[in-house]
C-alpha cells in the first residue's frame, strides 16, 4: 500500500489576478510530473488548496509554494495520512470563486476574510468548501 498524505493550506495572492492562469498551469505541470492530485480555489485574493500524494513529493511541492513570490501568508491548515486519494483524477482542479458563487454559501464567506482565523480554528471545513466549489 502506498504511503499518502493530504495537505491543506491557504495563502494570499501577491500581485494581481493576471497570474492566476500561470499559477494553475504551473501546478498542473508540477503535479503531473510528481503524481500529486488536488484542488485549488481562488476567491477574493485568497487561495485554498488541497494536495495529495507521497509525503516527500507533497512536502516538496508545498515548499515550492511557500517560496513562490506570487503567494504570501502561506498557512498550513492541516496534514493527514490518507489511505486513498479523494481527488484521484485531478492533477489540479481549479475554480475561481466569484462573489455570486460565494453568495450561494453565505456560511463560507467568513473563511475568505481577514487572516484565515476561522479556517485555522476549523481546518476540516476547508475540505468541505473545496468540495462544494470545485
Amino acid at each position: 500500500m502506498m504511503n499518502l498524505i493530504q495537505l491543506v493550506y491557504v495563502s494570499r495572492l501577491a500581485g494581481d489576478e493576471s497570474v492566476l492562469q500561470s499559477i494553475h498551469s504551473h501546478a498542473v505541470r508540477n503535479n503531473t510530473a510528481h503524481i500529486i492530485t488536488g484542488k485549488l480555489l481562488y476567491c477574493s485574493g485568497r487561495f485554498l488548496q488541497v494536495l495529495e500524494g507521497e509525503p516527500a513529493q507533497v512536502h516538496r511541492t508545498f515548499d515550492l509554494i511557500k517560496a513562490d513570490p506570487r503567494h504570501r501568508d502561506v498557512t498550513l491548515l492541516m496534514e493527514q495520512t490518507i489511505s486513498e486519494r479523494a481527488y484521484p483524477h485531478w492533477n489540479m482542479g481549479f475554480r475561481h470563486v466569484q462573489q455570486d458563487d460565494l453568495d450561494q454559501y453565505p456560511a463560507y464567506k467568513a473563511y475568505f476574510q481577514d487572516d484565515f482565523a476561522a479556517l485555522k480554528i476549523q481546518p476540516l471545513i476547508a475540505l468541505e468548501i473545496i468540495n462544494n466549489f470545485v
